[in-house]
């Protein structure tokens, strides 16, 4: 059973942020997805699956940038014909940080130094079609798959960070075989099938178009995509001891999701939290320090 570690104290607590102006770029293509979904609903769902696997390039937090050019080690390891550029501080136990679709491994920036002080190496990367790696589209087991072979570069990893659709990437990779003895999620959606079901939301999608994208899915990877990538069912085979972040304020992630998840993995306990949403968790001093508490030191830990 998972335990509640703590919920925000009042010094943490933010207010909700005003509403953002309404997103123009979104507006424009769930218009035209449900324009081009009246006229064929297979050509409207054929361009949303195409769409599906090439995450945007999101500007890298620039706070964090400068880590980039002054890293311990950089190295860029070979996967298929592509580079994936692998970043590294420090010396002692590896932290490995997973980004989230659309991410980058600097937006762990926040997490480097106190990592380092705390004795630990940290090691990011960006995954393919992500941050500085090459490449237009990838999709979740490619992410596990990278993610399972720079852990192996590394030889050891103490500890995994990951945020978001990185949850899944991570689960899987453990699945498949990556070894560690911690395990921190930021935010974890339920499964690849919620993750569709938001898409569908997000871009206002008919059924009839939905369909077409998740026949195509099944069609790509084959009809067990679903149960290998719900990271509800692969939280129950989790034996790492971990922590979920859960943000009652996530407007990205369902928090009921990631409750569901915390509620299947029996080593983790839970960190609620209000006012961060689903990105600012990356970098709340609050989280950073409550994860490197429960982490412990090298000394404790190892």
């Amino acid at each position: 059973m998972t335990s509640q570690l703590n919920t925000q104290p009042e010094l943490f607590r933010h207010s909700s942020p005003a509403p953002a102006p309404a997103n123009v770029g979104l507006s424009t293509t769930r218009l035209a997805l449900q324009l081009y979904g009246r006229v064929s609903p297979q050509k409207a769902g054929q361009l949303v699956n195409r769409m599906a696997f090439r995450p945007s390039r999101l500007p890298m937090p620039t706070r964090y940038e400068s880590l980039l050019d002054n890293t311990d080690s950089y190295t860029q390891l070979q996967h298929g014909g592509r580079t994936i550029p692998v970043y590294s501080w420090g010396q002692g136990p590896v932290i490995l940080g997973v980004h989230g679709w659309a991410g980058a491994g600097i937006q762990f920036g926040a997490w480097v130094t106190p990592l380092l002080e705390a004795g630990y190496r940290v090691v990011l990367f960006d995954a393919p079609a992500h941050g500085r790696a090459q490449g237009d589209s990838t999709d979740l087991f490619e992410m596990a798959e990278v993610t399972g072979k720079v852990a192996a570069s590394l030889g050891r990893v103490h500890g995994i960070l990951a945020h978001s659709i990185g949850c899944i990437a991570v689960a899987r990779a453990i699945a498949d075989g990556l070894q560690a003895n911690y395990l921190a999620m930021l935010a974890p959606p339920a499964s690849l099938t919620a993750v569709m079901a938001n898409l569908g939301r997000q871009l206002a999608l008919s059924p009839e178009v939905l369909s077409v994208h998740l026949q195509l899915m099944e069609a790509r990877f084959g009809p067990s995509v679903w149960d290998q990538l719900d990271l509800e069912d692969l939280a129950r085979t989790l034996t790492q001891r971990g922590l979920i972040v859960i943000d009652d304020d996530d407007t990205s992630i369902s928090p009921e999701e990631s409750r569901r998840v915390a509620g299947n993995w029996d080593q983790a306990d839970v960190l609620r939290t209000r006012g961060l949403g689903h990105n600012r968790l990356l970098w709340s001093p609050m989280v950073v320090d409550t994860v490197l508490r429960d982490l412990g030191r090298p000394v404790d830990s190892v």
